[in-house]
């Protein structure tokens, strides 16, 4: 009896030793359909300054008593911006200093792992092109990404974690399909 309770006692500390782990958001990967947008389309730009609205979660997303830390300087703002240059540098598209600058604002930011079967994300951000200063494109887009969850914590975890650079990928895919940004980044300052 004395050994089956040290045995549940060991477990039980090895998961809550899982529990209120702060893990950095995984480097950002430019998805295939991505990629192929910004080969057929060939837009050219400097991506500029993009921050977040106020209430937004832009630090740390909560995943049952864990939490997935924002991009490189903590920031999920600046964690989107890193994957438009990211994909942006696929095609050359990314050219600092260009007359064509994106910038932007992330407007929605949730990660949801509390559910037994479906774990989701959503991701909106409001991008604003200018061209010298004026603005072609301002559009507010959202994406929203589930995939099978589970019960157990560490794989409802790990399966949010993995899932989270999925949406912001449809997020950036949405963008790049748009005929709206795609037609903004043809235009020129003299037409």
């Amino acid at each position: 009896m004395k050994l089956i309770f040290k045995a549940l006692l060991v477990s039980s500390m090895g998961l809550m030793a899982t529990a209120c782990v702060s893990t950095p958001v995984p480097k950002y990967q430019p998805s295939v359909e991505n990629s192929s947008l910004i080969l057929q389309a060939r837009p050219v730009m400097d991506v500029g300054a993009f921050t977040a609205s106020e209430g937004v979660q832009n630090r740390k997303l909560s995943m049952r008593g864990s939490s997935l830390q924002g991009g490189s300087d903590g920031t999920y703002a600046t964690y989107l911006r890193d994957a438009l240059i990211a994909e942006l540098q696929i095609s050359g598209g990314y050219v600092p200093g260009h007359d064509l600058r994106m910038d932007g604002q992330l407007v929605r930011n949730a990660l949801n792992v509390a559910g037994v079967k479906t774990g989701s994300a959503e991701v909106g951000a409001r991008f604003v092109l200018r061209r010298q200063g004026q603005i072609v494109y301002d559009k507010t887009l959202q994406s929203r990404h589930e995939w099978k969850s589970s019960f157990i914590g560490a794989i409802a975890i790990q399966a949010g974690i993995d899932n989270y650079g999925t949406t912001v990928q449809k997020l950036i895919g949405q963008l790049l399909a748009d005929p709206e940004f795609i037609a903004a980044t043809k235009t020129t300052a003299s037409e």
